[in-house]
């Protein structure tokens, strides 16, 4: 595979992550610099889609050349076969978006990476800056203006139906006879995971990112129950991650701290004591084989979910969502639509309540995350059933098992 991961434990930890390799195995050089300086501040799994993009021109190059030669082009500042080479990268892209119905979205950062690097080489060579200048001005004029074509992106508000949460606290709660997990080990982590993503508006990658102690508590003086958080950040104790497709923030904004109930967090508290068994690394959700889960698992998870609805839940999520499955990002959207509406209906106004979101959910202060589920938080059914629910399957827990609020 071109774009691999490096991350054996003879790596040392500022080589750990991405690269892009030649068909022999060797790093391409203009990638791996790029990566190094340009590529520094994203995460991995953006990381990957920007050296995806920019391999997918290396490819071209050599399809048109007969030869893999983008990193000499690049040294030697041959700007007339750099032009053909994203001419006609743009061509075949072009003709494989319409093909497809998928617009490539590696355009601008294949054209990016030849001006970075161009550049950054130019600083150096021996040519005059003119001459290197003009070219560079060239470069911009003639791909400024070209644009891939765009898919029109749907604004169908993805929080799931009441129906489908109310039938889903059913069919999660441990010891349920609609409960499709074989094991009680199972129905909790799965019922631990499912409550992070819908209660919490965790991102998957979050979920399985989080330590076991990343849930803390501290008692208030003048309160009888203790004040809980959720710590969302890198895991500190783990320097490489074992798993093909590694959990890691998205960025810098999703790393933060956000309240937690005590009903959650004795829930969570219940699994990682009693279930989650002692597996060698430091990763709160753990395989049935005590590796850290993945995330094909929560796809997996989410899956079996679908199929244990009732018919009356599936023939709701087909009427409002037009897709028969529920999948793991609907919780995260489902969990922004109903913090909106309780901010909303303290008296929180809609300005400060969505900039409220962007600190719970870990956007930036410019996303517009928030405005695309706010219409969303109007539906009447969908608070009662979020919140009412949950406090009736905690109540019938803590009679099963004994969970108490500490």
């Amino acid at each position: 595979m071109p774009c691999i991961r490096l991350r054996h434990p003879s790596v040392p930890s500022n080589l750990i992550g991405w690269t892009l390799v030649d068909s022999t195995g060797r790093p391409r050089y203009w990638a791996t610099v790029w990566t190094a300086l340009d590529g520094a501040a994203l995460q991995g799994s953006t990381l990957s889609e920007y050296l995806r993009a920019i391999e997918s021109l290396y490819l071209a190059v050599e399809r048109q050349t007969g030869k893999d030669c983008l990193d000499k082009l690049i040294a030697e500042l041959d700007f007339d076969d750099l032009e053909k080479a994203l001419e006609g990268h743009f061509v075949y892209q072009r003709n494989h978006a319409t093909q497809t119905f998928q617009p490539s979205q590696g355009w601008r950062l294949a054209v990016g990476f030849v001006s970075t690097c161009v550049s950054r080489l130019a600083k150096s060579s021996d040519r005059t800056l003119d001459s290197i200048h003009h070219r560079l001005l060239r470069l911009d004029q003639l791909y400024t203006s070209l644009q891939m074509p765009r898919s029109k992106r749907s604004e169908t508000v993805r929080a799931l139906p009441a129906a489908v949460v109310e039938d889903l606290y059913d069919v999660l709660t441990p010891g349920s006879t609609r409960n499709p997990f074989r094991t009680k080990s199972l129905q909790w982590r799965n019922f631990s995971i499912i409550l992070l993503m819908l209660h919490q508006g965790l991102r998957r990658s979050e979920v399985l990112a989080l330590p076991a102690d990343a849930i803390k508590q501290e008692w208030v003086s003048n309160k009888q129950l203790p004040r809980c958080w959720l710590d969302i950040a890198a895991n500190p104790y783990e320097r490489v991650d074992p798993r093909a497709d590694p959990a890691r923030l998205k960025n810098h904004y999703a790393t933060r701290q956000i309240p937690a109930s005590s009903d959650l967090a004795g829930l969570i508290e219940t699994y990682r004591t009693s279930y989650r068994g002692k597996p060698s690394h430091s990763y709160l959700f753990t395989s049935q084989t005590g590796a850290p889960l993945s995330k094909r698992s929560i796809n997996v998870i989410c899956s079996t979910l679908s199929s244990s609805l009732k018919p009356s839940a599936v023939t709701e999520l087909k009427r409002l969502r037009k897709i028969a499955y529920i999948r793991p990002h609907d919780f995260r959207h489902t969990c922004a639509v109903m913090r909106l509406r309780q901010f909303v209906d303290a008296g929180t106004d809609m300005d400060m309540a969505l900039q409220k979101l962007r600190v719970l959910f870990g956007w930036s202060r410019t996303s517009t995350m928030p405005q695309r589920y706010a219409r969303a938080y109007f539906e009447e059914r969908l608070a009662t059933v979020w919140q009412d629910a949950f406090e009736v399957h905690v109540d019938a827990l803590r009679r099963l098992e004994g969970v108490s609020n500490q």
